[in-house]
């Protein structure tokens, strides 16, 4: 009887040396593996706008990840003048098929064919007409003090002598003082035709005082010209 308790007993210490005795060999997990969902979406278009004192485009930097998991970049020279109020769009282009090149070949030269059998009609060249360009009304403060915009230049038509100009920011405007006596009551004239927003005019002691607010950053240059002055962006 002792010999039989003391093989039970020996049996059930060799079970417990097992994790789980009644666990199956085949339930056992190896291993776990974690997918992790990409979220990113193929790339169609970017947009990116300069700020406004961006003149020049040296270069254009994409930086991109390789299969290996690297960081790489790729540097384009470019160095030409830029207009900073047009963004920029970056977008993928596929390349043509080479089927419908053919296709396009073989379409253009059927219809060649068919027009080298079919007698087309002669042309006949009508003379242009040509509607001369109307120049923008001037935009007059009064009958001897007006403005006028052309692209990137605004013209001042005074009989007045200039005494000073200067640039200011937050916001930036070119300011211009005018020699007169008579003093003029302020006003503001909307331009609204970039890079010109508005300018305001303003009686002072001795002079006038022309203020012009632009959208963005400039350097500028003022030249004087028969019948006032003309101040030319940069």
């Amino acid at each position: 009887m002792r010999k039989v308790l003391w093989l039970l007993l020996s049996l059930f210490m060799i079970a417990e040396a097992r994790e789980n005795p009644f666990e199956s060999a085949e339930s056992k997990t190896v291993g776990k593996t974690t997918q992790v969902e990409e979220t990113r979406t193929d790339f169609s278009t970017a947009s990116v706008t300069l700020p406004s004192s961006a003149r020049i485009l040296r270069s254009m930097t994409l930086t991109f990840q390789n299969l290996d998991g690297s960081i790489s970049e790729e540097i384009v020279a470019i160095d030409q003048n830029i207009d900073w109020h047009q963004p920029f769009i970056l977008s993928t282009q596929k390349a043509a098929i080479k089927e419908t090149k053919e296709a396009d070949s073989t379409q253009a030269l059927v219809n060649a064919m068919k027009e080298k059998k079919e007698e087309a009609p002669k042309s006949v060249t009508l003379p242009k007409i040509t509607t001369p360009k109307k120049e923008p009304d001037p935009l007059k403060f009064n009958n001897t003090l007006a403005l006028s915009v052309n692209g990137n230049e605004i013209s001042i038509f005074t009989q007045d002598t200039k005494v000073r100009d200067f640039l200011i920011a937050d916001p930036y405007k070119v300011v211009i003082d005018f020699k007169k006596n008579n003093t003029l009551a302020t006003q503001t004239l909307t331009i609204a035709q970039a890079p010109f927003v508005s300018a305001t005019l303003g009686g002072h002691d001795g002079f006038y005082r022309v203020a012009i607010l632009l959208d963005g950053h400039y350097r500028y240059d003022i030249l004087p010209f028969n019948g006032g002055y003309v101040i030319k962006l940069k």
